[in-house]
């Protein structure tokens, strides 16, 4: 019994909201009262902005909110919204910077007849002000920073090292807010690299006082740019140089004094360990018939394109010694002949007899005689034809043991001949 009693209050509860809301809405459906409302927080839509940037100029600020007062029936007053009712103002008309007061439309939504809603709005009318700025572009420099830290045995390149693609920016704006970017910064991290930084990164304005600037209300023409910073190998690779006997100096008995015996290389991995592995960098192969004893010779150090000095020292001096006594003497050698001379042609020498240094232990050149010496021209280079011609003179001794012991000092050794062709 007391279940249908319980049964029953329920029942009731419900045909009275059913009963309620029945009843309101028949009252509201036959409200013919106008009311007033108003309706908060309306987007505003702006025509003619694209007229407006044209003339250099541009709406300050992301939105712009409007509200709309009305009056109607409660039943058409249910479909007036900030989602149904639009706002839309015309900026076209505007041709200078600053605070504009602007009319602008309402639109109802659809189904909403307008002879059924009063526009009231605000105390002015339907206005509202809007706040206008000279817009410019301009293109802006990238810098690069790195804030991180490079393994043992490497080394971070310089902030001019940095690359960047594109390798400018271009901002959009007002132009005080524009002008007050100074530069873009992008910024690279990393602990212990050992390898060269490269992929999309995005960037900071930067103004003149070395702070960041807010971008909220700047467009820029790209979020990121592609960076690349080098991060390089180093090693401390040995100097030498390297001789060849002659002029009566074998390489085991002549030493280089170096002013710098090493420096200090960067570059790729794989170029630094092959300069490792070469174990030294060769400044020059030293012929000894052309030095003398005691002489300083300069080189500059060569280096592959992977490879940076960064010692900063581009040239060494090297001073050659002999270890071991030597006497030089003068002969003037007749034995002049020519080889290679074109076929159909002959070569009469002009030249009679060479001034030629040789340089040896003392004994040894003593021995020597003008019969010792060799003196012959290649005329494998001349072009035939009839003329007098200068020919490269090679120097042969062929009475010594070797150029190491006794030889003949490197020189410019010419002789001069008369090309005639056959049977004149």
């Amino acid at each position: 019994m007391g279940k249908k009693i319980l049964n029953s209050k329920i029942l009731y509860v419900l045909l009275s909201i059913v009963v309620s809301v029945g009843l309101w809405l028949y009252v509201t459906a036959t409200d013919t009262t106008p009311h007033t409302q108003t309706i908060h927080n309306i987007p505003v839509n702006f025509t003619g902005v694209g007229i407006l940037e044209n003339r250099g100029l541009m709406l300050v600020g992301e939105r712009y909110y409007a509200q709309v007062t009305v009056q109607a029936t409660n039943r058409v007053l249910a479909t007036l919204t900030n989602r149904t009712v639009q706002v839309t103002a015309d900026v076209s008309g505007i041709a200078e910077e600053g605070t504009h007061t602007l009319s602008y439309a309402v639109t109802l939504p659809a189904g909403v007849d307008q002879s059924h809603v009063t526009i009231v709005s605000g105390v002015n009318g339907n206005v509202l002000d809007v706040e206008v700025a000279r817009f410019i572009s301009r293109e802006i420099e990238i810098r690069g920073e790195f804030n991180g830290t490079v393994a043992e045995g490497y080394l971070a390149g310089d902030d001019e090292d940095f690359m960047f693609s594109p390798d400018h920016i271009v901002i959009s704006g007002r132009q005080e807010l524009v002008n007050q970017v100074e530069y873009a910064r992008v910024t690279v991290g990393g602990d212990s690299l050992t390898e060269s930084v490269s992929g999309e990164y995005g960037y900071d304005l930067i103004d003149p006082s070395g702070d960041i600037l807010s971008t909220s209300d700047l467009l820029r023409d790209v979020d990121t740019v592609h960076t690349f910073f080098p991060i390089q190998a180093t090693a401390e690779i040995p100097l030498a140089v390297s001789f060849t006997d002659g002029g009566g100096v074998s390489a085991e008995t002549a030493t280089a004094k170096l002013s710098v015996d090493s420096i200090r290389v960067a570059g790729t991995t794989e170029a630094v360990e092959a300069v490792k592995a070469a174990g030294t960098i060769s400044l020059a192969t030293i012929d000894l018939a052309a030095v003398s004893d005691g002489e300083e010779l300069t080189y500059p150090v060569p280096l592959a394109d992977e490879l940076t000095n960064i010692t900063g020292v581009d040239k060494v001096k090297v001073k050659v010694s002999f270890n071991k006594q030597l006497v030089e003497q003068t002969f003037d050698v007749t034995n002049i002949t020519c080889i290679n001379v074109p076929e159909g042609w002959t070569a009469d020498v002009i030249t009679q007899m060479l001034s030629v240094t040789v340089r040896g232990s003392a004994a040894q050149v003593e021995a020597l005689t003008v019969d010792s010496f060799r003196a012959v021209a290649d005329l494998q280079s001349l072009t035939p034809a009839a003329g007098q011609y200068t020919a490269t003179v090679y120097v042969y001794l062929d009475s010594v043991p070797s150029a190491a012991e006794v030889g003949v000092l490197a020189g410019d050794y010419r002789i001069a001949v008369n090309l005639v062709e056959a049977g004149e």
